[in-house]
């Protein structure tokens, strides 16, 4: 497994490499020993990188260290020379072991495309992420990355620019001890600008055609133009962001932002992307998406009380409805002189039947009111509720 030290010696090789695939450098055992005092690193670490090349002994010219048929020099000058070719499977191998043991992702698997391309899926908090690792600059730059797609780049050549990109890392980052938390914020960031969750949407489907067309009445009322045909009012978004528009609820867009109101697979719940001019952009941060999140989850929170209120009323009539029949027969078998007779020869309480008869009735009286409070309040809010939320009333609706 590659130590930190002997991954920064080999960045380093990389980072002075004035070619496009590292893979093709050849180095010589001097290279290497001044990187490493370059680096102030003063233990032996030769023998510790050896595994990562193929070394072969091959004649060189001692003065310009290459063959001599390139630099023009006689055969005089040639010496024989230990030459170091980086071994690209033999490091990723390396690199990986040491990843896992890192515990910076949940699980990870290595796929070799070819010698100098190999593609690391990972996982990390049920998230699926795929680095698609390149030992050639040039190969890197002309593939087409999808970051919305979690799909990002890992450099082992040292351009330090190519780096610097969003979605692009170093491999020498993967060993950093904060490397699961980068890649984490990262993540969280890139979801948030694919999407912003508003609410769950499954345990909606009782009422989300309501909640829908709340949501669509609110961006009406709030300056937007709405419309259904998603596919056809985002076609370019859609499409270069992979948004299944079968799972679209609709658009709404003014001047040149967009908002999509969907369910596809790019964030777990209910959620909203947003598009200015083309590009994605975060819409968690967006007033208007703040602005319609807590007021369409105050909503349905309030519904979902409404609904559980009538649930628990239910219960309770049928309660009240057991003592009804209770104090009915009772005055039922009152008025036979059933109870009359039961109660004088076991309890002597013949002279109180009148007041026992009238208490039933108070009680049942009462009952009637509390039934037709509990019953009907539930019902009552059910009528008055509506479903619609007040337009954004912000200065800049597009931001």
């Amino acid at each position: 497994m590659i130590l930190a030290d002997e991954a920064d010696v080999l960045e380093e090789a990389f980072f002075r490499a004035d070619v496009s695939d590292v893979s093709a450098l050849e180095y010589r055992e001097q290279d290497l020993e001044d990187y490493a005092e370059y680096l102030h690193i003063e233990r032996d670490i030769l023998p510790d990188i050896r595994p990562y090349f193929s070394i072969s002994e091959e004649q060189r010219c001692e003065q310009h260290g290459i063959p001599t048929t390139s630099c023009g020099c006689g055969e005089s000058r040639q010496v024989q020379a230990a030459i170091y070719h980086l071994d690209p499977e033999a490091l990723v191998e390396d690199w990986v072991a040491a990843v896992r043991d890192s515990d910076t992702f949940d699980s990870i698997e290595l796929e070799k495309i070819d010698s100098t391309r190999y593609v690391l899926k990972a996982w990390l908090d049920r998230t699926k992420i795929t680095f698609q690792c390149f030992f050639d600059g040039d190969e890197m730059e002309r593939h087409d990355f999808k970051p919305q797609a979690m799909e990002f780049g890992v450099s082992f050549f040292g351009d330090q620019q190519v780096v610097e990109r969003e979605h692009r890392y170093s491999w020498r980052e993967f060993l950093e001890d904060d490397f699961r938390d980068t890649i984490t914020t990262d993540v969280k960031h890139l979801k948030e600008a694919i999407g912003s969750d508003f609410y769950e949407y499954r345990p909606l489907e009782e009422f989300r055609d309501r909640v829908r067309q709340s949501l669509r009445d609110y961006f009406s009322e709030s300056g937007y133009e709405v419309r259904r045909e998603v596919g056809e009012v985002c076609a370019v978004e859609t499409t270069q962001y992979g948004i299944d528009t079968g799972k679209t609820d609709f658009a709404a867009r003014r001047d040149g932002s967009k908002f999509i109101v969907c369910h596809c697979e790019k964030t777990p719940g209910w959620h909203v992307h947003h598009f200015s001019d083309g590009r994605i952009e975060s819409a968690e941060q967006t007033p208007i998406i703040e602005d319609m999140t807590e007021k369409i989850e105050g909503k349905i929170n309030t519904y979902q009380d409404i609904r559980l209120n009538k649930q628990t009323a239910s219960k309770f009539v049928t309660l009240l409805a057991t003592f009804f029949s209770i104090g009915f027969v009772v005055l039922f078998l009152d008025r036979l002189g059933l109870i009359s007779s039961v109660l004088r020869e076991q309890f002597q309480l013949g002279g109180s039947l009148h007041l026992i008869a009238f208490g039933l009735l108070i009680f049942d009286a009462l009952a009637a009111i509390a039934l037709a409070a509990v019953v009907t309040r539930p019902y009552v809010r059910d009528a008055l509720f509506s479903w619609k939320i007040e337009p954004f009333d912000g200065d800049d609706r597009t931001t």
